[in-house]
Parts: C-alpha cells; sequence; structure tokens
C-alpha cells in the first residue's frame, strides 16, 4: 500500500526550493542538516494569518503544490535571523 502523507522532514529533502534557492548558506544551519524540529506556540496577528495564506493559494496556483504554514514560517524565520546575524 503507498504512503499517502510524506513525512515534514522527507519533503524538506525533496524540495529545495524556497530560502534554499536564494541563501543557500542558511540551509547549512544545524538544526536544518538535521530535520529536527521543535514545537513553539507562537501568537500571530490575523493580518499575518491571512497573509501565510494567501502566499499558499499563491503557491499553489503556480506550482500545483501548497506548502505548509510551518515552512513558510520557518522560511520567515530564516531570513529574519539573516538579517539581523549580518555586521554592518
Amino acid at each position: 500500500m503507498s504512503q499517502k502523507r510524506v513525512s515534514l522532514s522527507e519533503r524538506r529533502l525533496q524540495d529545495r526550493r524556497g530560502i534554499d534557492a536564494l541563501i543557500p548558506d542558511v540551509v547549512t544551519a544545524p538544526a536544518r542538516r538535521a530535520g529536527k524540529l521543535a514545537k513553539v506556540t507562537l501568537y500571530v496577528r490575523p493580518d499575518q494569518v491571512t497573509g501565510l495564506e494567501e502566499i499558499q493559494l499563491d503557491q499553489r496556483r503556480r506550482t500545483g503544490a501548497k506548502p505548509d504554514k510551518s515552512d513558510l514560517v520557518q522560511e520567515a524565520l530564516d531570513l529574519l535571523i539573516h538579517k539581523y546575524s549580518k555586521t554592518v
């Protein structure tokens, strides 16, 4: 019987788009390399949730695949961390 759902870590290995294409050095971060994830609770504004859903819809229209909200938030966090880790 074929497996209907693909694990998040397996999807990460298959999907090399997004932040990986923009900032290759971020991909080699230890946690990302290991594929380990930590569960956290965050509070976001309703307009941010709407924005994530709009991105999901746009990506689904463009690629046929709907990205996971967790993936989008992780990509945003990678960009934010990368931005603030630069020395000016």
